[in-house]
């Protein structure tokens, strides 16, 4: 092969990745053939590996080539066979340049988001620095272009996600390409550029945060500014106020629970408790929050009481549930008739009066709800501070999250002042295996008393039909990890299914074929929920 030192100032990558098709097109690199490693690049062409990196993406989204883990980038097509491709040449029109920043608004905005979930503390310090970066540009005036595109990296690779990864990149290299040979973009960019390291640094902040949904404003904010600052006005319709609220409301009707509830076959301990349930009333008196992800089916204290019966169950835990946002009128009405074979967990703002926690308390609240799955008006950003606002009274956080989204699971909420109560055995697919980081921390919180966790939503995170037996090895890895902080839940009427209701008796079926021995039910049944939610001991205790 024959690789040249590069001459400057056009844009590296491109080159890099123009003389590599060269040598693909040509026959020095066949299909099959590996590229030179990184540092054998970076030493030929006399760049960067960060460079070498764009390169290399370019390749990929172009169709040239495949990363294959830990062994390198491969060739796979001649050039005939080629995926997606930008003619850089095309983008000096402004038309152009508005559909490629069209196509950066939706990716970008969505890597931000899972980036806010997915960071690890590396790629923090990665966009920190690129922020420097921006920073030391905009004060000794010179172009904010390469920090930009540090900047679009590091935010890719927090994505976690390297199809994300590789195209944001190949995006962003011809974006900033682009807006290079544009001198009146230069200038622009120059004038604005305390305004966009300020823009950046919101969106590093809500990365750093773990808030999902205020890192897709900041960067929807920032794109749209972007295209402004362009004289691209009214980028996708004028629609600036789209990321301001949680999103567009679609709220499918949801099935309504089995209303024939089967007997087990094992005998449920006296003082067994239902960690977990909702009650829906008539919505001319509770409404719903326009900002809902499903519209429930009616689901009475009533027709659970028939549930509780027939399970042979003795207590409960009644759950706010997204629907109705932080009006929790509902829920207290069941406590006040379910008196005190029930407890409940609450939805509320952070500001909400002492007076009114307090009232909530002597009613039977126990615990706040943090519901980052579907739109419930409460963000991550709430969390430290409602932690600090229930702990005087000793509640506990529940948490509804996948933990599949979050690497650092026990560092962001390991250290908070309360309890924490994980839904649904951490709400994460199945196929990402036990061994799956997040699951492990949150065994890991479990293992060392800062959590509880409850074996619930089997269905939810299942790949298979009843019983479920993809969901078993990790039913058993939290009962192996932590059986003195394992609960059990019906999760009655299972909100948000639209389709494979389970029945309550199968259900409670499954925590005999989990735990068999007399000894862990009764623990997992009864006594773990009497020490969480401060129910009476039994007479015989």
């Amino acid at each position: 092969m024959k690789l040249t030192n590069l001459s400057k100032p056009r844009q590296l990558s491109t080159e890099v990745a123009g003389q590599l098709e060269r040598e693909i097109r040509d026959g020095n690199l066949r299909v099959g053939d590996k590229l030179p490693t990184e540092q054998q690049l970076t030493q030929a062409f006399g760049v960067s590996r960060n460079v070498v990196r764009e390169a290399i993406a370019r390749l990929k989204s172009e169709g040239f080539v495949e990363s294959r883990q830990g062994l390198g980038a491969f060739v796979i097509a001649d050039g005939r066979q080629q995926g997606f491709k930008i003619n850089p040449e095309e983008l000096a029109s402004l038309a152009k340049l508005r559909k490629l920043l069209e196509l950066r608004l939706e990716l970008e905005v969505a890597a931000a988001g899972m980036a806010a979930r997915r960071r690890t503390r590396a790629q923090l310090a990665r966009l920190a620095e690129a922020v420097a970066e921006l920073t030391r540009a905009a004060q000794r005036q010179d172009s904010l272009l390469p920090g930009e595109l540090s900047f679009s990296r590091a935010l890719a690779e927090a994505s976690g996600n390297e199809y994300f990864d590789n195209f944001i990149l190949f995006l962003a290299g011809h974006l900033f390409e682009a807006l290079g040979r544009v001198k009146p973009a230069q200038a622009l960019f120059a004038r604005e550029a305390a305004t966009i390291v300020a823009e950046r640094r919101e969106i590093q902040e809500a990365i750093v945060l773990g808030d999902p949904d205020l890192a897709r404003r900041a960067t929807w904010r920032h794109i749209l500014n972007t295209a402004d600052r362009l004289g691209l006005k009214g980028l996708q319709g004028w629609e600036r106020t789209r990321m301001s609220a949680l999103g567009e409301t679609h709220a499918p009707l949801c099935l309504p629970p089995d209303p024939s509830p089967r007997q087990v076959h094992f005998a449920v301990p006296a003082g067994a408790c239902d960690c977990h349930m909702h009650v829906f009333g008539p919505s001319r008196r509770y409404p719903l929050t326009p900002h809902r992800s499903y519209t429930p089916a009616p689901a009475s204290l009533a027709g659970y009481r028939k549930v509780m019966t027939t399970l042979g169950l003795s207590r409960a835990v009644v759950v706010q549930p997204s629907v109705y946002g932080t009006d929790n009128r509902m829920l207290l009405e069941v406590l006040r008739k379910g008196g005190e074979q029930f407890r409940g967990v609450v939805v509320i703002d952070p500001d909400t009066p002492e007076a009114e926690l307090q009232a909530m308390h002597e009613l039977g609240v126990r615990g706040v709800r943090i519901n980052l799955l579907f739109k419930s008006g409460v963000e991550v950003s709430d969390v430290r501070r409602l932690a600090a606002r229930v702990a005087p009274f000793g509640w506990h956080l529940q948490m509804l999250i996948d933990v599949s989204e979050f690497s650092d699971l026990y560092q962001s909420l390991g250290r908070l002042p309360v309890q924490l109560v994980i839904d649904h055995m951490g709400h994460m697919p199945t196929q990402f295996g036990v061994e799956a980081p997040g699951f492990q921390e949150m065994l890991a919180l479990a293992r060392d008393g800062r959590a509880w966790i409850k074996l619930s939503g089997a269905e939810r995170i299942s790949g298979e039909a009843y019983p479920y037996a993809d969901v078993a090895p990790f039913a058993r890895a939290i009962l192996a990890a932590a059986p003195e902080r394992t609960l059990w839940a019906s999760d009655w009427p299972h909100t948000g299914l639209e389709r494979d209701m389970p029945n309550d008796g199968g259900l409670l079926e499954l925590v005999h074929d989990w735990a068999a021995d007399p000894l862990l039910l009764r623990k997992i049944l009864v006594d773990n929920p009497q020490r969480l939610y401060g129910f009476a001991p039994l007479a015989h205790d």
